[in-house]
Formats: structure tokens, sequence, C-alpha cells
């Protein structure tokens, strides 16, 4: 049975290449691929195997999403940082 999941957006080409290099020890113990196309992700098992096949995925789709969101947090913190300084340097008079 090929399941097909939506992800929340096109999956671009590093991130694409992460999440294989994750599944890859996965794939090998289970014998099932995981193809990612734009914004689906396409896997192949049982259907009495869907549940656990939905947590693996799920596990290295986070692990796969966990460096960009440090990223994303240090660019906030960084510009919060030049806000408040920004904010205090600027006068009226």
């Amino acid at each position: 049975m090929n399941m097909v999941l939506k992800l929340s957006a096109d999956a671009p080409a590093n991130w694409r290449r992460t999440f294989g290099e994750a599944w890859k020890p996965r794939s090998r113990a289970t014998g099932r691929k995981a193809v990612i196309e734009d914004n689906t992700l396409t896997s192949t098992c049982m259907t009495y195997e869907l549940q656990g096949e939905i947590n693996q995925l799920n596990e290295v789709i986070s692990a796969t999403n966990e460096p960009g969101r440090d990223i994303a947090e240090q660019v906030a913190a960084s510009q919060d940082a030049e806000l408040k300084n920004l904010k205090g340097s600027l006068r009226y008079d």
C-alpha cells in the first residue's frame, strides 16, 4: 500500500537530503523507502504497519526540522536585540 502524506510546504533540496540521510538506517532495517516530491512524502507499507510507519516518519521529520527551528530562533533573537539597540539609540529632539 502506498501511503501519501502531505507536508506543510514544498520540501527544499537540503531538507530532502537531510531527511533521506536520517531515513536511510530505518530504510535498510525495514526495506521501505520514503520518497519526497514537492510537498508530499510517499512510503510503501502493509496496512497493519501503517501506524508504526507514521510514527517512524514523524520522528525523522521532527529530527530533520530541528536544525531549522534552531536557526529561526537564533535569527529572531538577533533581530530582537537589534531592535532593542535601535530603540535605545533613537532620539526625539
